[in-house]
């Protein structure tokens, strides 16, 4: 698995991520407000003070953040009332730029409690209920999680709860990563076989298509350059039914496709503002799917 980049300034006007990363939010929380109901109490959080984390759209979600470089899509699952966001990433630099952020006076994290552990070439470090993982892909952390899971379930009398270490994830996201691995579908194998039941996996993506060439390729790379040259091939971008049929007909788990979005950038271009439309999956998409 190889990260998508990484900007140390977090500016929508420099890092698209950045300015795509509200619509991201929006689309997830109103997706689990509508197929995971049972732990959430508002499907909205933009312009609302909230005291309680009990009315965080993502309270006691237990989240798995895949490709999460730098750190920008954790941390906000983090403020969100998620009881644990564990992010990991194939490299173990970008890990260091995000333990960095969450340390940082502006990342918005509580510094109340950290912890760090070794494990093999694993490294993981928890700011508040954020825990990163650098430097093992996805297929190696489902082996080593649900490895842990088995042996805690065998030697354990009494029912895994929410706060067991190695109990599997509520959502688990991978946006921005499959066009740029290898073998999008072990990646999407490993990551459902780490859901729960009923568990959302969230994946964002480029679509194939002149347009996304025309897009992500000519337009964001060589003549805005908003995003460094050779970061996309359009070969590894995949459509909504290339994905849909990875998951739900060749995944060995038991999962349905349940919500697709089209992301789209809303002129002037050049400050990168972002907007769902669900007529409109020709470049930038996100999909959620859901274990049965």
């Amino acid at each position: 698995m190889v990260s998508h980049f990484v900007f140390l300034i977090r500016d929508s006007r420099s890092n698209p991520l950045v300015g795509m990363n509200p619509i991201r939010i929006q689309f997830m929380t109103q997706v689990v407000n509508n197929f995971q109901p049972h732990n959430t109490t508002s499907n909205s959080v933009h312009g609302t003070t909230l005291t309680s984390s009990h009315h965080l759209p993502l309270h006691n979600k237990r989240i798995l953040d895949i490709g999460c470089g730098g750190g920008l899509l954790t941390e906000s699952l983090s403020r969100l009332g998620a009881s644990l966001v564990v992010g990991v990433d194939a490299s173990t630099k970008v890990i260091e730029v995000a333990k960095r952020h969450s340390f940082h006076e502006n990342s918005m994290l509580s510094s109340s409690s950290t912890d760090s552990v070794d494990n093999d070439q694993q490294e993981e470090e928890g700011e508040g209920n954020i825990r990163y993982i650098g430097g093992v892909t996805v297929e190696e952390l489902a082996t080593n999680w649900l490895s842990k899971r088995k042996e805690e379930l065998q030697s354990s009398s009494t029912p895994t709860n929410n706060n067991n270490d190695n109990e599997l994830f509520d959502i688990i996201t991978a946006l921005e990563v499959i066009e740029h691995v290898p073998n999008p579908l072990s990646l999407l194998n490993a990551a459902s076989s780490l859901l729960k039941p009923n568990g959302i996996l969230f994946v964002s993506t480029i679509n194939r298509t002149m347009k996304s060439y025309s897009v992500a390729i000519v337009g964001a790379e060589y003549i805005s350059g908003k995003v460094p040259v050779g970061t996309h091939d359009w070969n590894t971008f995949w459509s909504p039914e290339e994905v849909e049929r990875m998951i739900v007909s060749e995944s060995a788990s038991n999962m349905k496709q349940i919500a697709i979005n089209g992301m789209v950038i809303e002129p002037p271009f050049i400050n990168m503002n972002w907007s769902l439309d669900d007529t409109d999956t020709d470049v930038n998409w996100i999909g959620a799917y859901q274990k049965k």
